[in-house]
C-alpha cells in the first residue's frame, strides 16, 4: 500500500494543482505533509475565486438554501482567507470576481500577500459597491508591488468620482506588461500613462476611451490586437473619437494592427459608419445585442470596406429566442442575397454566423465562392432546405448546377464539406451555444 506521507512534495504539488479551490481548502486541513506540499508554486497554477463558483461546486442547486448551507459557506470562506494568507506568495495567475463583502475580503488578502503575480483578472460584479474607493487604492498598491505582471484584466472598476484620476499602471510596468484589458473601468482617467506601455501587444478598451494619439503611438511600437468592447455593462454613448483619416494614419504607423469589436449595446452607432470607419483595420465584428438587427444593404456595405482584413462576422443577438418562421419564408423575406454578397466581397472571412434563416442554396453559394469559410456556424433551426434563388443572382452555370444538385437535406452537408475540404455539419442548438460561449466569453466575463 502506498504511503502518502512518503510521496515527494513535487509529486503532491502536481496532483494538488489539478484540484479545485474547495478541494485545496480540504487538503490544507488534512495533515502537515499535504499542507507542506501546497507551499509550492506548481500547486497553484491558477487561483480562481467567486462566490458563484464555490456555490456551484458544493450545493446541488448552485446556491445556499439553509442556515447550515450558510454556515458551510462561512467555514469555506475563512479557510480560503487562511490559504491566501499562507500561500499567496506562490500564486501567479489570479482571477477574482467581487460580488459581496466576502469576496472583497479575499481580494484584500490577495493584495496583501501576492507579490509575484504574472496574470491578474479583477472583475467587479457590484453595481453599487460601497468599498469602491478602497478597492481602487488597494489595486494601486497591488500593481505597484507586482510590477512584472504580463497580463492584466480590470473590469467594471468605476472611477467616476474623480476626473483625470491617475491609472494604477504605467512606466513601472512597461518592460513586462503585454496584455491590458480595462473594460468599463477608469472612465474618468487620463490614459496618458498608457503611452509608456511600449511592449503592449494587446489592448481592450470601451469605445469612448479610443484616443488617436495613444493608438498611433502604441501601434508604432508593438500593439497588434485592439479589442473595442461595449458589453451589457458599458455606459454612455459613442462620440466620434477617431475619424476615418486618423484610422488611416494609425494603420500607416502600425500596419500589423488588427481591431476586434464586440458590441452588445442597442445604440444604432454600432451598425453605422460613425463608428465602423472604412479605414479601421477591422478583423472581427461580433454583435450580441438585445434588439433585432436587420441585414440591410448598408450593413453589408460597411463590411465590404474591410475586405482586406475581415475574418470574423458573428451576430448572436437574441439567439435565445426560438426561430418561428412563417411557412414558407420567401426569398424576399430572407437575407440570402446579403450574405452571399458578404461571402464574395470578403475573401478572408473564416468565421460567420447570423441569427436569421438562410436557405441551403444560399449557404452552398456562399461556400462555393469563399472556401475560407471553414468556421461557418449554422444552427439546425435556421436552415431552410429550398432553392428559390432568383436566376439573376447567379450567372455561373457550374455554381448553379452544383446548388441544384445538393440543396436538399440528404446531400447538403456532404456538399459543403467537399467545398471546404474538411468535415462540416449543421449544429444542434446546444452545440452552437457551447462553441459561441467558448469563443467569446472573454468579452463578457461572468464568474
Amino acid at each position: 500500500m502506498a504511503l502518502w506521507e512518503k510521496t515527494p512534495d513535487v509529486i503532491l504539488g502536481r496532483i494538488f494543482s489539478c484540484l479545485s479551490l474547495v478541494d485545496k481548502v480540504s487538503v490544507f486541513q488534512t495533515c502537515s505533509t499535504w499542507h507542506q506540499a501546497l507551499e509550492r508554486a506548481d500547486a497553484w497554477p491558477l487561483f480562481k475565486y467567486s462566490e458563484g463558483l464555490i456555490w456551484e461546486e458544493i450545493f446541488e442547486m448552485g446556491i445556499p438554501s439553509s442556515l447550515e448551507d450558510l454556515q458551510q459557506c462561512e467555514n469555506i470562506h475563512q479557510n480560503v482567507l487562511e490559504c491566501v494568507d499562507k500561500f499567496g506568495r506562490y500564486m501567479k495567475n489570479i482571477i477574482i470576481a467581487i460580488r459581496s463583502s466576502s469576496s472583497f475580503e479575499v481580494y484584500m488578502k490577495l493584495v496583501q500577500n501576492c507579490t509575484n503575480a504574472k496574470n491578474f483578472t479583477l472583475i467587479s460584479m457590484c453595481a453599487d459597491f460601497s468599498e469602491m474607493e478602497l478597492l481602487k487604492c488597494s489595486l494601486h498598491e497591488f500593481l505597484q508591488r507586482n510590477n512584472t505582471i504580463r497580463k492584466l484584466n480590470i473590469e467594471n472598476i468605476d472611477d467616476s468620482g474623480m476626473k483625470n484620476a491617475p491609472l494604477p499602471f504605467g512606466l513601472k510596468h512597461s518592460s513586462h506588461l503585454q496584455s491590458l484589458w480595462i473594460v468599463n473601468s477608469f472612465r474618468s482617467s487620463c490614459l496618458s500613462n498608457l503611452m509608456y506601455l511600449v511592449n503592449l501587444s494587446e489592448l481592450a478598451l470601451t469605445p469612448h476611451q479610443l484616443n488617436f494619439s495613444l493608438l498611433k503611438h502604441l501601434a508604432s511600437h508593438s500593439l497588434k490586437e485592439l479589442h473595442i468592447v461595449a458589453n451589457a455593462q458599458t455606459k454612455g454613448f459613442y462620440n466620434e473619437a477617431i475619424s476615418d483619416a486618423q484610422w488611416e494614419e494609425i494603420r500607416k504607423h502600425g500596419p500589423k494592427l488588427r481591431v476586434h469589436c464586440f458590441l452588445a449595446r442597442a445604440h444604432e452607432w454600432t451598425e453605422k459608419e460613425v463608428f465602423l470607419k472604412p479605414s479601421m483595420p477591422l478583423t472581427s465584428l461580433i454583435y450580441r445585442k438585445n434588439v433585432w438587427i436587420k441585414y440591410l444593404e448598408s450593413v453589408c456595405t460597411l463590411m465590404s470596406y474591410h475586405r482586406e482584413t475581415l475574418t470574423t462576422f458573428v451576430d448572436f443577438s437574441l439567439t435565445n429566442q426560438p426561430y418561428n418562421y412563417p411557412t414558407p419564408l420567401a426569398y424576399g423575406d430572407r437575407v440570402d442575397g446579403h450574405m452571399i454578397r458578404l461571402a464574395r466581397q470578403c475573401p478572408l472571412i473564416q468565421t460567420l454566423t447570423i441569427k436569421e434563416a438562410l436557405s441551403s442554396a444560399a449557404i452552398l453559394l456562399m461556400v462555393y465562392y469563399n472556401r475560407n469559410l471553414t468556421d461557418l456556424l449554422v444552427r439546425c433551426d435556421m436552415v431552410l432546405y429550398v432553392n428559390d434563388l432568383p436566376n439573376d443572382l447567379e450567372t455561373d452555370l457550374v455554381a448553379k448546377h452544383f446548388v441544384e444538385d445538393n440543396y436538399e437535406r440528404d446531400n447538403f452537408e456532404n456538399a459543403v464539406s467537399s467545398l471546404l475540404g474538411s468535415e462540416w455539419h449543421v449544429l444542434d442548438i446546444s452545440e452552437f451555444y457551447e462553441i459561441i460561449d467558448l469563443k467569446y466569453s472573454k468579452y463578457s466575463q461572468c464568474l
